[in-house]
């Protein structure tokens, strides 16, 4: 039974119909590689299950080969993951910096997997089975694009939940990287990415040497990617007017604006020296873009390196090792520095047209003297893995492991007036000496430079996440049955984990968590007719800090004929709260836009919450695949999910759409006394502070909170076809996923809300289709991608946003042996929204645009190289 099973998964596995079905070219690809890896069927663990050469049961998986990979126009691997229609954009990424989902915490620019909507926190992602460092300034996700794609050798994507298997976080469901093995020869390959205002660049290479008891494969690549800036895309503006939409400018802007009374004046634009009230009109405003200079996307350099060995010492034992490193630095260009803030009398160029000889409020920018910003930020990542694998006999098999990995975030912004430096801002604006005194009525940049210095800090956040794993498992056959061997994984294993906060806090926080789990394997029917196969885990995690939890998973799997599998599973999922999760707050003040479309002055607090209570979920799942025998070459699979999730950590007052949503209401404060405002400003960190705490007129608490519950359920179809001729081959395939419910109480005690298609939330329908030929050395894929329309119901009326599609175009041309060292060269040509079709208008906060749900690059051309050798 165990060979039928190995055959089934391996047929999967070298399908085009459940693999990259919407990767560029992904079943159309010739291997350019030169090196020959060796496939060893037998004794292989999948994602999914802890037994070896047991496929998963119940459960799908999605699987990337080496040629998906070559096939794709992705530059790192969460790019390539990212073309699978389960993963949604929404938490941590580089190309939105925006509050929703937590967005704006990412202040390192990583990137994770967010699988089905669930949030990058809820999925775990492994490499060959183990955890690796978390990583992000609050710990949360892990950014794939530190493993270099020349060492994958393989991609697997379980999205279910498999908490009974794996642990925590894994709750919408697994990633599982597998590194290149049994490698023999070199490959390299060269690209360069560009559309209008953006280029990319990237090379690899492999190196790999196999022999009778072992291997060894080593592989890295260098990426450089330019700043794309708003100013070379049209909707990416806070001014949308010429969108049917409001001017949301901001009126800290160079020159500035004076406030009296609630009356606004417009600054005279010049030196700001000799202004009279006469010089003034009532009901004027100067206007500057908060986008003014910022980039869309950072400017971004990685190196990455990663490498496998292994070595039989007997001919029952075997030693492996594997691992990377990794380093990206970034720079996110960013608006000059702006703020509000009182102007005494003795300003020597102090000016009132409404109220002469009081103080006065001016909102003002500082472009002339210190420029745009630009924030720099980097990581640092790595993680080894070493053990044996043993064979013990009777076809049982034993392992032991031990990782590390370390993840070290550091990121830099400048402010103004934080902490002591508001005295220093204070005092230059009291300042009587014309030679020194800040002059916030100028708009030529003639300030005193080293005035404007004195009150520039800077704000870090900076931290250091560090995990050790050990543990050891076994697993074989218990006894036969008729329909086949019963066979189980017993395991135990521990993990210490340190995270550390060196800035803008000093923290160092430690967890252990010891576990055991068992996982069982029960052919029910079996021969050869309709076979029936059940399996049963358990996982027990006990945290030293936040209690312990027991999480089972059971999955069925019903083959009536050969050509049809029907499939389910149940299980409960659990995730505590990172280290981060339960940190200390921390406090802005900032202009956020109401619902009637007026910048209120908010205190926003923001940060960690230490009262913070574990995640909890029960999945369960229903499918079917079909592959007919009068068909051939048609592979047919569909999949029905339902998520219930309860106690979810986030942050529903993390919006810079805050004041607009009535849902907020509960974590929003109107006019709030002064006293509480005096209580935040003494208790915590401010970038920048309040001019002066009557000035605030809203109290946001961004918090990390426990939500009611999130529920959702859904269906994930994917098919294809492939046809051989004479000429060729030709292909055609889809994979699409159509979300039924998204229900969400945002609010611990709040009832459900249904946030399905509407902004920062889940489109229902999400959809990547193909259509390729190949003919000879020449392949070519056309691709559609089409994201469903949505309602943004953070304005009024609500906007309705239509869907959107783009085409894409794959070329692929191989060369075998062109010349003498050479096994094969292959040109690529990749073509991303072939049309250039510009994103659909969106007033997402004061932006026209909504990153989480399209691309701003557009129409972008990828010319590459790659060779065997």
């Amino acid at each position: 039974m165990r060979k039928s099973l190995n055959s089934n998964f391996a047929a999967l596995l070298g399908s085009g119909s459940l693999i990259a079905l919407c990767l560029p070219g992904a079943a159309l690809a010739q291997d350019a590689g030169a090196g020959i890896e060796e496939e060893v069927v037998p004794a292989i663990v999948v994602t999914g299950s802890r037994i070896r050469g047991i496929e998963p049961t119940g459960s799908p998986v999605i699987g990337l080969g080496r040629e998906d990979i070559e096939a794709s126009s992705a530059s790192t691997t969460t790019e390539l993951l990212s073309e699978l229609p389960q993963v949604f954009n929404f938490g941590a990424t580089d190309a939105s910096f925006t509050s929703a989902n937590n967005q704006n915490a990412n202040r390192t620019f990583g990137t994770g997997i967010n699988l089905r909507g669930l949030g990058t926190e809820s999925t775990l992602t492994l490499l060959d089975g183990r955890r690796l460092p978390a990583a992000g300034t609050q710990s949360q996700f892990f950014d794939p694009s530190v493993i270099p794609t020349m060492a994958i050798a393989r991609l697997e994507v379980l999205a279910d939940g498999s908490s009974g298997i794996y642990g925590s976080d894994a709750v919408g469901g697994v990633v599982n990287i597998l590194l290149r093995k049994n490698f023999d020869g070199a490959e390299a390959m060269g690209r360069v990415k560009f559309a209008d205002g953006f280029e990319e660049y990237q090379a690899g290479l492999a190196l790999g040497k196999s022999w009778a008891t072992g291997s060894v494969m080593v592989a890295g690549e260098y990426n450089k990617r330019g700043t794309l800036f708003a100013s070379e895309r049209d909707f990416y503006t806070d001014d949308l007017t010429p969108f049917g939409g409001p001017d949301l400018r901001s009126t800290n802007s160079a020159p500035g604006n004076i406030t009296v009374g609630g009356v606004s004046y417009a600054i005279p634009d010049g030196d700001g020296e000799n202004l009279t009230p006469g010089d003034f009109t009532a009901g004027t405003r100067n206007l500057q873009s908060a986008y003014l200079g910022a980039g869309v996307l950072p400017e971004q350099e990685r190196y990455s390196v990663a490498a496998t060995f292994e070595q039989e010492i007997t001919p029952n034992i075997e030693f492996y090792a594997q691992g990377f490193y990794a380093e990206r630095d970034g720079v996110l260009a960013g608006p000059a520095l702006a703020a509000q803030f009182d102007v005494p009398p003795s300003n020597p160029f102090y000016v009132n047209p409404g109220a002469p000889g009081e103080r006065v409020t001016v909102a003002y920018s500082f472009i002339n003297e210190l420029g745009t910003e630009r924030s720099p930020s980097s990581q640092q990542a790595y993680h080894i893995t070493g053990g044996l694998n043993a064979q013990l006999g009777a076809d049982w098999s034993a392992n032991v492991f031990y990782a590390y990995g370390h993840d070290k975030e550091r990121s830099l912004t400048r402010n103004l007036g934080s902490g002591p430096l508001g005295g220093v801002l204070a005092a230059a604006l009291a300042d009587p000496n014309p030679a020194t005194a800040f002059n916030p009525f100028s708009s030529t940049g003639n300030n005193n430079p080293d005035t404007i210095n004195s009150f520039v800090g800077s704000f870090r956040v900076d931290t250091d996440y560090g995990i050790h794993e050990y543990g050891a498992s076994v697993d074989g056959p218990l006894f036969e049955m008729p329909a086949g061997e019963v066979r189980v994984a017993l395991g135990a294993a521990r993990q210490e984990i340190n995270f550390k906060d060196l800035a803008p806090f000093q923290t160092d926080f430690d967890r252990k968590i010891n576990s055991v789990f068992g996982e069982v394997f029960v052919p029910v029917i079996g021969g050869n007719g309709p076979e029936l196969n059940l399996s049963a885990a358990v996982r027990y995690d006990d945290y030293n800090d936040v209690g312990d939890t027991v999480n089972p998973k059971f999955g069925v799997t019903f083959r009536p004929v050969e050509s049809l599998t029907l499939r389910g599973s149940y299980g409960t999922s659990f995730r505590a709260p990172t280290l981060s999760d339960t940190g200390l707050p921390f406090n802005q003040y900032r202009p956020l836009v109401d619902s009637n479309n007026n910048l209120r002055n908010v205190l926003f607090i923001r940060g960690g919450n230490p009262d913070l209570q574990p995640e909890e979920a029960t999945t369960w799942s229903l499918g079917a695949d079909w592959q007919p025998d009068a068909i051939d070459g048609l592979s047919l699979s569909v999949t029905y999910y339902n998520v219930d999730y309860t106690n979810r950590i986030a942050t529903p007052g993390n919006d810079l759409l805050a004041l607009q949503k009535p849902e907020l209401a509960p974590i929003v404060t109107f006019n709030p006394p002064i006293d509480l405002v005096n209580a935040i400003i003494a208790g915590g960190l401010f970038s920048p502070p309040p001019a002066s705490p009557a000035d605030v007129e809203a109290i946001v608490d961004g918090r990390k909170v426990n939500l009611g519950a999130n529920k959702t359920d859904g269906l994930e179809f994917i098919g294809s076809y492939e046809s051989f001729a004479d000429w060729g081959s030709w292909r055609v395939g889809v994979n699409a996923t159509k979300i039924l419910s998204f229900d969400r109480s945002i609010i611990t005690g709040t009832p459900l809300r249904d946030v399905l298609d509407t902004i920062n939330n889940p489109a229902s329908f999400i959809a990547r289709a193909y259509a390729g030929a190949e003919v000879g050395g020449l392949s070519g894929t056309v691709f559609v991608n089409h994201y469903g329309s949505y309602d943004n119901d953070s304005v009024t009326p609500i906007q309705d946003v239509p869907s959107h599609t783009e085409f894409d175009l794959a070329l692929r041309y191989t060369l075998e042996q062109p010349v003498a060292f050479t096994q094969s060269v292959t040109f690529t040509l990749d073509v991303q929204d072939i049309f250039d079709n510009d994103p659909p208008y969106v007033q997402n906060g004061n932006l026209a645009f909504d990153p989480n749900a399209h691309s701003p690059i557009g129409r972008t051309i990828a010319i590459g190289l790659r060779a065997g050798f």
